[in-house]
């Protein structure tokens, strides 16, 4: 496999592996940086970038073949035009939580409702709130617009160079004059900051009269995939009359969608080239891909319209069907986790994160006795540190108390004291959990993490362990950023933790894959190659991988 800079390498295959001391330390950097904020990025490069991908593929994911060219020459660059991807509808309403539809789910197209006001709520200048239909069906995992950007934000920030992600938000409103496109603007700004591509950003560089004018034409046309990693692209759906006021002020932050049905109406929004339609108007939507226009296709909800949809080549497949395990044709993503299929021939490349993997099939991890595996090293000759990860699950579809952990313990055997902040794969709280005597109980401690009537508690994912005390007492923190770190639980042993890293257990529901995202060693990322085979107890069964996928 070829890597080249600026692309971010898949650990484990590109990349030489950490060298990891005797004390599980390590003494340089192995995966993608997570220490930072969203990365600053300069001006976006259009059609004569180059790739750093490797593969080129036509996504064996949905039949198809792959291979590579025979000729030598570089291949052209993969522009986001050049590819198709599932988008979650109403993404905030779905089982899944937000972090797991991009990690997990391997999902980079989503999309909110919003609205001025909701019922039992107050109506603050410049705020949105993010819900379907008010009482009856207002289910969401983010109560207002800014905490659903934080959800997303909190993954960009710990995944850098992300693939590009694509946030589709419908305007339920009109404006008025504590809502007004502005308003709108500075929350995106704020928000995604230099990671916005803004519209008049694809103009630069391009002789053309309008931004649609510059997408549209071959010679420009939009950046290469690569161009846009880290990089967040919004656009706007909803009624033609909010949309035409926000489309027609200069400089906006975010791209229309109308749902327009045809070529000349398209024509009719110079600063966009994107559009937004139901399945009813498929073939439409056809005519205007054909035409050189991204489409968003919404209201698929089975095979037979999600590949009429593929053949029509459509660009962002709205669905429901989140959970591709659960619904197979419903996937875009290829056996290594890409996010995207090629809609004809384009080049793919690795996935962004840094993911340690952990597949097991075991009983628990709780009572007197542990069924569960654990990829520990020894740190015996310094157990003192802190452990950090986001915790990324199925979240749908599987046992709600399998978990994946960060843990110290005492020793390997089934029955030691430990100590374990973790997180359940679904629809449960981040936890800590410990086992203070040899063969005694389990304790345990929950905390939703979140501000109550912000986001849903499963959308807290990160989990931090700090060892002190020379290995004999254990902090457990957990944060919905990655930022601010709130205490869960703490305790303190007889004997000093000195087995620590990643553990997972299935809770007898079966085979389950748990993913750490930015695993990292006080501060030092790792990879599966730097931990040991796993321990395993009480007929649990499982390996490490690298990538979202094993």
């Amino acid at each position: 496999m070829r890597c080249a800079a600026p692309l971010v390498l898949l650990l484990g295959a590109c990349a030489p592996a950490p060298d990891v001391a005797e004390h599980g330390e390590s003494g340089s950097g192995g995966g993608t940086d997570t220490t930072g904020a969203t990365s600053s990025t300069g001006p976006i490069g259009t059609s004569s970038s180059t790739d750093g991908g490797d593969v080129t593929s036509t996504n064996a994911s949905d039949g198809e073949s792959s291979g590579g060219g025979t000729t030598g020459e570089e291949p052209p660059p993969t522009r986001y035009d050049a590819v198709r991807q599932k988008s979650a509808h109403n993404s905030y309403q779905r089982d899944e939580a937000p972090i797991d539809q991009l990690v997990y789910h391997r999902i980079r197209s989503l999309e909110l409702d919003i609205h001025v006001g909701k019922s039992f709520e107050p109506t603050l200048p410049g705020t949105w709130y993010v819900y379907h239909t008010d009482v009856i069906d207002d289910d969401t995992w983010c109560v207002r617009l800014d905490d659903c950007l934080d959800a997303l934000t909190a993954y960009t920030r710990a995944v850098p160079q992300h693939e590009v992600l694509t946030l589709w938000i419908d305007l339920k409103d009109g404006w008025d004059d504590a809502h007004d496109p502005d308003a709108l603007d500075q929350r995106l700004r704020a928000h995604f900051g230099d990671a916005l591509v803004e519209p008049s950003s694809l103009r630069e560089g391009c002789d053309a009269a309008s931004v649609q004018a510059a997408l549209l034409d071959a010679r420009c046309g939009w950046p290469s995939l690569e161009a846009l990693r880290g990089r967040v692209i919004v656009a706007l759906t909803g009624g033609a009359t909010a949309l035409r006021t926000y489309h027609d002020a200069p400089a906006r932050a975010a791209f229309v969608a109308p749902a327009v049905v045809d070529v000349a109406a398209a024509s009719q929004w110079p600063d966009t080239a994107i559009v937004n339609l139901g399945v009813e108007d498929l073939e439409a939507a056809a005519t205007l891909v054909d035409a050189g226009y991204v489409a968003r296709l919404w209201g698929i909800e089975d095979a037979a319209t999600w590949q009429a949809a593929v053949a029509a080549g459509i660009h962002h497949l709205g669905v429901d069907a989140v959970d591709a395990e659960q619904d197979p044709w419903a996937r875009t993503h290829d056996q290594h986790g890409w996010p995207f299929a090629c809609r004809d021939t384009c080049e793919a490349a690795p996935p962004a994160e840094a993911i340690v993997g952990l597949a097991v099939d075991s009983g628990d991890l709780w009572n007197d006795a542990d069924s569960a595996i654990f990829a520990a090293i020894d740190r015996s000759r310094g157990p003192e540190g802190s452990w950090s990860a986001f915790v990324s699950t199925r979240n749908s579809h599987i046992e709600p108390f399998a978990k994946g952990c960060l843990m110290a313990r005492s020793d390997d055997d089934d029955a030691a004291p430990y100590f374990a902040v973790c997180r359940p794969a679904d629809d449960e709280p981040l936890r800590v959990q410990w086992r203070a005597l040899a063969g005694g109980t389990t304790a345990a401690i929950e905390h939703a993490i979140t501000t109550p009537n912000t986001l849903d508690p499963p959308a807290a994912a990160f989990v931090r362990l700090r060892i002190d005390e020379q290995g004999r007492c254990a902090t457990g923190e957990g944060s919905s950023d990655g930022v601010a770190w709130i205490e869960i639980g703490s305790a303190c042993f007889d004997a000093p933790l000195v087995l620590q890293g990643p553990a997972a257990s299935a809770h007898g529901g079966g085979a389950v894959r748990l993913l750490f995202g930015a695993l990292r060693l006080d501060d030092v990322p790792l990879t599966s190659a730097d931990l040991p085979p796993p321990r395993a107890w009480g007929g649990a069964s499982g390996a490490p991988f690298d990538g979202p996928l094993p």
